[in-house]
């Protein structure tokens, strides 16, 4: 029994386990059957599920955050069992087991941010999680984004606590996808959210944005602000991968200009294009060089690029692998980020300063809450204002404003403040 918040979560006995199980269709017993946990590799520490609704591991946002969450907790000598998507690469460390839900005929793979797929998708976890709840003893639910509103309710049936990882406002994300776009569905995704606020042991934010909008859905939340990390606890420059590039796209000594992530519309790619046309009158020699985003994205901006004549000025490589990024971060005299939609600090923002070299970005929240104009050249959204940023950046760094940058990751936005920050929280959740 443990209390936190004013609320006591007693962990269940076996003989209840027991007794609930028999009342379980043999579909749930088929579900855990097949991934039992090995015994527990620590004589300390917690039983943790957590639940992320995205393909496991890929390069992009969240999936590398959950890597960073992962590590935390396996360093900490905590067993997770993760659920995830039936996609991605797998990962291995000690305490972790990845149980990935069932393929689903038809669905081959799924797109960044919502999508139809998700949701015979999220269906197949729901039925996963309610299994390893009713057959299995937790100590915590860990559940990311949408997953929360299927987790939780069992969780709480339980009295497990719930750790709501709030890595996005869903009812904001729907909306600005287009996705949704009757209010009255809008509304009500703002309710489960406000509902989950409420309900969840703690709630973890990703950054200012998202903490002052969780507290204006429900301010007696319990939030935790852990702001997104680098992907390595130091950036190790790989010149001959960059060379291998350099030669690769027949770059010779052009100076580049680096974006790595999705092709999404809210990413301001065609935005980037338009910029290097306008570029293209100061600095003809420059190119941009687009590292990630699916095929289907990638030949509608090479057709935009080739309508603007830009087919030596801009290159797309396609998704690379993560081993490969600190190729392409070297590759850059500059790196970019042209969002044009979005509050949460883009990820890989924390990457770009971390490398020292200078960044241009659109002077956007998802962009402001973690850069200035002492650490960035920060532009309108606006093809011939991204331009002058980039003339500046490809020019000189009188102020020193990439060194900055790399001082203040190191200083307030490290590897291994992120991981002390989730064992802290843990620690909390242990000793309550």
């Amino acid at each position: 029994m443990i209390t936190l918040n004013g609320v006591t979560y007693i962990r269940p006995s076996r003989e209840d386990c027991q007794q609930r199980s028999c009342k379980i269709s043999i579909i749930f017993i088929c579900l855990i059957s097949s991934d039992m946990p090995a015994p527990a590799l620590y004589g300390a520490g917690m039983k943790i599920l957590l639940v992320s609704p995205q393909p496991f591991f890929r390069v992009r946002g969240t999936p590398i955050n959950i890597r960073n969450v992962l590590k935390a907790l396996s360093g900490a000598g905590h067993e997770v069992d993760l659920i995830c998507y039936p996609f991605g690469e797998d990962l291995t460390l000690p305490g972790l087991k990845i149980l990935r839900s069932p393929r689903l005929p038809g669905i081959k793979d799924v797109k960044v941010g919502p999508s139809l797929a998700k949701f015979p998708l999220d269906g197949m976890m729901a039925l996963q999680v309610t299994a390893r709840l009713l057959f299995k003893k937790y100590d915590v639910v860990h559940a990311v984004e949408e997953a929360v509103f299927f987790s939780a309710p069992l969780a709480g049936w339980r009295r497990i606590p719930t750790v709501y990882d709030m890595d996005s406002l869903i009812s904001d994300q729907l909306a600005y996808s287009g996705f949704v776009k009757v209010k009255f569905l809008l509304r009500w995704v703002e309710a489960m959210e406000t509902r989950t606020l409420r309900k969840s042991t703690a709630v973890v934010t990703v950054c200012n944005a998202l903490t002052d909008a969780a507290r204006r859905l429900c301010p007696t939340a319990r939030i935790v602000q852990i702001e997104d990390a680098p992907l390595e606890k130091a950036f190790v420059p790989d010149e001959a991968g960059a060379a291998r590039l350099r030669d690769q796209y027949k770059l010779g000594e052009r100076p580049c200009i680096v974006y790595t992530g999705n092709l999404e519309a809210y990413q301001g790619i065609p935005l980037l294009v338009e910029a290097m046309a306008a570029l293209r009158e100061r600095r003809p020699d420059a190119v941009a060089v687009i590292v990630g985003g699916e095929e289907r994205h990638r030949k509608i901006l090479e057709e935009k690029a080739a309508s603007l004549d830009l087919q030596d000025q801009v290159y797309f490589t396609g998704a690379l692998p993560m081993e490969q990024m600190p190729a392409c971060m070297t590759l850059a005299d500059v790196l970019i980020s042209p969002r044009v939609k979005g509050e949460n600090t883009a990820l890989k923002i924390y990457g770009y300063m971390q490398t020292g070299k200078p960044i241009v970005a659109t002077a956007l929240p998802t962009h402001t809450q973690l850069l200035d104009e002492s650490t960035a050249w920060l532009c309108e959204c606006d093809p011939r204002s991204m331009a002058e940023a980039l003339t500046s950046a490809l020019a000189e760094d009188p102020d020193g404003r990439g060194r900055k940058a790399a001082i203040l990751i190191e200083e307030r936005y490290g590897l291994d403040r992120f991981f002390r920050q989730f064992q802290e929280l843990y620690a909390q959740l242990e000793a309550s």
